[in-house]
């Protein structure tokens, strides 16, 4: 392999290889689903209630704007739960490195790369693995206490995987 990510159609054949490293990253998402229902139907019963007030004044068209108040917070909290199942996933073996990402269509990709060739460095925004003149950004999403933790680790795992182990 040379100094360089290259993408891959799949994950590397480990060739039962012992895994040095092998993490799953996804997005924290403050609510569940169920939460999420629990706090939609607070909000239209609030807004129903509100209606009947503007509709009883007879301010007709407040109910219709009330009622686009609450499709809009739905529609905010589908984009944001859409954009939370992205994930990232990083093996480190002796002789392969594997990043694999999955984005928040469900897209695929792969990235193979000698962990000779890896060094890691932590940034603002997520950490940066880096190879020769490129470089992979990964858990972008993490906090910073968890992308420091993440980066010590990874460095550490790839300091076995230089030396086989």
């Amino acid at each position: 392999m040379t100094p360089r990510w290259e993408r891959s159609p799949g994950p590397p054949p480990l060739d039962g290889k012992p895994l040095f490293f092998d993490a799953e990253l996804r997005p924290h998402r403050s609510w569940s689903a169920k939460a999420f229902k629990a706090m939609l139907i607070a909000v239209i019963g609030l807004n129903a209630i509100m209606s009947i007030v503007f509709i009883a004044r007879g301010a007709f068209p407040v109910a219709g704007f009330l009622g686009l108040d609450v499709l809009a917070l739905w529609l905010a909290f589908r984009w944001n739960y859409r954009a939370g199942q992205v994930a990232e996933y990083v093996q480190v073996a002796s002789g392969a490195m594997h990043v694999m990402a999955i984005d928040n269509i469900g897209e695929v990709k792969h990235w193979v790369l000698n962990p000779v060739w890896a060094r890691v460095a932590r940034d603002g925004r997520g950490v940066l693995i880096r190879a020769g003149n490129g470089q992979m950004r990964v858990g972008a999403f993490l906090s910073p206490k968890e992308c420091d933790s993440f980066a010590a680790a990874l460095d550490a795992a790839l300091y076995k995987a230089k030396r086989g182990g």
